[in-house]
This record gives C-alpha cells, sequence and structure tokens, in this order.
C-alpha cells in the first residue's frame, strides 16, 4: 500500500510538473470593420497584427499575427494567441490590420488600438480607412483636454493640464505639487509629425514638448530627442470626458493695435487675433503705444504680462478669447513677429545634416555643409561635406527608398571619414518623419540614424 501511495503521489507530481512547464496562453480579440460602401473582392486577405510601440522612432515589436485568407465581407472577426510572459506592463502594445485583394494594399487601420496594458482591454474594434483616401484625425475631435501626473524628479509630481484647441493652437499649464511658486503656464502651437504618430508643442520654453500619441485618448510624453521614456512610473496623459477651460497667465508678445478706442492684440506664438480689456495696466499700454505709432492702426510689437481670460464680447455671442494686461513692459515699433511654427516639407527644402548615428556634424571651413534637398520628380541632390551627392528616392506612407547614389571623387582635407559614414548611412535608411522643421531619417529597425533640420525653402 505504501508504494501504491508512493506511485501515486509521484504520478500526481509529474502530472502537475507537465502542467506547470506548459506555457500560458493569452489572446486579443474582436473584429475589423470599414464603412465605404464597397464590397471587397472574395479572395481579399486580411493580415492583423499584435506590436509593441512602446518605442517612438523605433520599429513595432510584432508579437502575434492572424491571416485570413478568402476573407469575404465586413465586419472581421480576429483572435491573436500571445505569451503573456512576454508583456512588459510598463510598455504600450496596440493591434493593427492591412486589407489586400493580392499585393494590392485596399484599406489599413490609421489609429491606434491599444490593449492590454495601461487600463486597455484584450479587445479592440478596428476601423480601417481605404488607401487613398482623407486620413482620420488620430486625436480624436478636438478642442480636448488631456490632463495627467508625471513623474518629478524633486517633487511628489507634476499635474499636466493640456488643452489641444481649433487650427493648432494649445494652452498647457504644469503644476509642481508641494512647490510654491507655480502653477506654469505655457501657450503657443502643436505640430502633428508627418508619420502621425507624434505631437510637438512648440511654445515659450526652451526646447519643444514631443508626445507620442497612443491612441485618440492617450499622450504619452516623450525625451527630447523624441525617444521612449523607460520607466514604470507613469508618462501618460489622458483625455477627459469635456474641454476644461485654461485662463493662462504668462508673458506674452505680440502686433497691438489702439483704433476707435478699442485695443487688439495677435499673439505672436499662438497667431491668437484677441480683444484687449480696458481693465488692469490697458492705459500705460495705450499711452505707450499712441506714443510710438507713426499712423493710426498701425500694429506694433509689445510685450506684457496678462492673462488670456475667457470675456463676454461687446457684440455677439461669447465668451472669447480676452487679453487682460496685467503689466506693460515695452513697446518696439522695429521690430515684428517670427514667422509661424509650420512642418516643413520633404520636397524642395534644403535639409542641412545635424546628427549623424548620435554624433553632432562637424562643418570644415571653405567646404560645403553636409545637406540633401529632395527636387520634384524624385531626383535627390545634396553635398556629404566634401563632394557632390546625386542620386534618387522613391516614397510610400512613411518609407523612404534612396537609389542610384553616386558622389563625385575630390578629396578634402578635412571630413572624409564622416562624409564616407553619411553616404553609407543613407543606405541604410528606410524610412522617414518630419517633426515640425526637423527631417529624421530611420533605419529598418526603426533607429534613428540622420537628423536634419530645415535651412531654407526654394
Amino acid at each position: 500500500m505504501r508504494v501504491l501511495l508512493s506511485a501515486l503521489v509521484l504520478l500526481a507530481l509529474v502530472g502537475c510538473a507537465t502542467t506547470a512547464s506548459e506555457p500560458e496562453v493569452a489572446e486579443v480579440s474582436g473584429e475589423a470593420i470599414y464603412f465605404e460602401r464597397i464590397a471587397a473582392p472574395p479572395n481579399a486577405r486580411l493580415e492583423v497584427v499584435l506590436q509593441d510601440i512602446s518605442r517612438p522612432g523605433r520599429a513595432a515589436e510584432r508579437l502575434g499575427e492572424m491571416i485570413l485568407e478568402n476573407a469575404g465581407q465586413p465586419p472581421y472577426a480576429f483572435s491573436i494567441p500571445y505569451d503573456p510572459a512576454q508583456i512588459d506592463p510598463r510598455h504600450s502594445y496596440s493591434v493593427a490590420a492591412r486589407l489586400y485583394d493580392g499585393d494590392d494594399l485596399l484599406f489599413v487601420t490609421d489609429q491606434v488600438h491599444q490593449v492590454i496594458t495601461r487600463g486597455f482591454p484584450s479587445t479592440a474594434t478596428l476601423k480601417l480607412r481605404r488607401v487613398g483616401s482623407t486620413p482620420a484625425q488620430p486625436l480624436g475631435e478636438l478642442p480636448a483636454t488631456f490632463k495627467g501626473t508625471l513623474p518629478c524628479a524633486d517633487c511628489p509630481g507634476i499635474d499636466y493640464h493640456l488643452n489641444l484647441l481649433d487650427e493648432g493652437v494649445y494652452f498647457l499649464r504644469q503644476n509642481y505639487q508641494d512647490r510654491e511658486g507655480g502653477p506654469f503656464d505655457d501657450i503657443g502651437r502643436y505640430l502633428l509629425s508627418s508619420d502621425r504618430d507624434q505631437l510637438t508643442l512648440y511654445g515659450g520654453r526652451e526646447a519643444p514638448l514631443r508626445l507620442a500619441i497612443s491612441g485618440p485618448d492617450t499622450l504619452r510624453l516623450l525625451d527630447r530627442d523624441g525617444g521612449h521614456i523607460e520607466s514604470e512610473l507613469n508618462y501618460d496623459l489622458s483625455r477627459q470626458p469635456a474641454l476644461q477651460p485654461l485662463e493662462p497667465r504668462l508673458l506674452l508678445g505680440g502686433m497691438y493695435r489702439y483704433l476707435a478706442d478699442a485695443g487688439r492684440f495677435q499673439e505672436c506664438l499662438t497667431g491668437l487675433n484677441m480683444p484687449v480689456a480696458t481693465e488692469a495696466d490697458h492705459r500705460a499700454l495705450e499711452k505707450a503705444y499712441l506714443a510710438a505709432r507713426e499712423r493710426p492702426g498701425e500694429a506694433l510689437l509689445v510685450s506684457l504680462e496678462g492673462q488670456i481670460a475667457q470675456r463676454m464680447p461687446m457684440e455677439g455671442p461669447g465668451p472669447v478669447a480676452t487679453l487682460v494686461p496685467e503689466r506693460f513692459i515695452g513697446v518696439w515699433p522695429e521690430q515684428g513677429c517670427p514667422p509661424p511654427i509650420k512642418l516643413a516639407d520633404l520636397k524642395n527644402t534644403y535639409w542641412r545634416l545635424s546628427l549623424l548615428d548620435s554624433e553632432g556634424v562637424q562643418r570644415a571651413p571653405d567646404q560645403r555643409e553636409p545637406h540633401l534637398v529632395f527636387h520634384e520628380e524624385d531626383r535627390l541632390a545634396g553635398s556629404d561635406g566634401c563632394n557632390r551627392i546625386v542620386g534618387a528616392y522613391a516614397l510610400e506612407d512613411a518609407s523612404i527608398e534612396l537609389s542610384m547614389l553616386a558622389t563625385t571623387r575630390m578629396a578634402c582635407l578635412e571630413g572624409m571619414a564622416q562624409a564616407r559614414r553619411f553616404l553609407e548611412t543613407l543606405e541604410e535608411v528606410s524610412q522617414y518623419r518630419i517633426i515640425g522643421r526637423h527631417l529624421e531619417m530611420l533605419d529598418e529597425s526603426g533607429n534613428l540614424r540622420l537628423r536634419f533640420e530645415a535651412v531654407a525653402l526654394y
């Protein structure tokens, strides 16, 4: 009996060990749909992938996929198994789908559908867009408020309140918990990257603020170079159910005019054109303007401390954004606002090389600086800093293929090694994106290899 019991115990242990050794399997599931009244071809092929999207600037890591041949008509049900051991709770994951007719791409997801971590479920409904149609707004409906408490090096946390308004304008308030002197307000313009994966805030701060668009309801703070911040801490801002107005108070510069007993102010960073409230320090502003102007109604650059408040206008519906001039500083008749920030065009722009594989670029005296110009008709020209470069390029969405690259063969006193590395790196890039006035080129693995800055438009 003792032998029999021992054998039974051994069999039970072996059974437990076998069960424990079997890998746990989970899955994401849902359906993919499109709303165009177009029948899919009977042999359409649906491909759905589960991927790690935690590293902006790097290719997404694929964790699983489902391929459905002869998919028929939508909606398309999908299910993708994955190993939970591969999931890092600090990372972000999404599912994406494409519908093909043979090798021809018909429909594609153009929004981020996040799953599994950061409070997102393991199910999703994927909305497909017909290739060639107008892309959906990756930020969802605007205006909108995004909020979150993000890490702080020397305080409990930083409360972010970000309002994305119409026509590319943003208001931002940061409140450092348990610290005196706040909150701190910033205003400016926001731009989507050309691949629509990142949002950049250009305001009064020293460097732009970059955020990954994890979905229409989530923005994730990136480092200054647009890289993912590796941390278990929360760096997400979440969309709020309704717009929560902000009335920022900060140092302002803009074009002011006073005519017919009314002042107007066009702020430089945002382009907002606002009435000026007749309160606080408005008399000092009016007096200095009238003394400096040469003709009635002339717009002059002024600087002041003030608040952008919501007030009812003299006529019409409201409230409207109104400048409250709290402290007048000065008027500058010989100056004006700089040109508004905008997304540079890839073509016909002089792109000066500023970063080569994480290293700054050296410029030799009496030699051309390394640069590229993407001309019409898919022609490429430029310089490696020593010799002229010519070639061809082809674009497809965020992909770029450089071909037939050739250079002259002059020997230069300086910069030959850098020029050679530049040309070799050009042959390795396959993706690009434009962030404001910067062009970034990446390799197949999504590694940032080259960064350029727009210097002049033709």
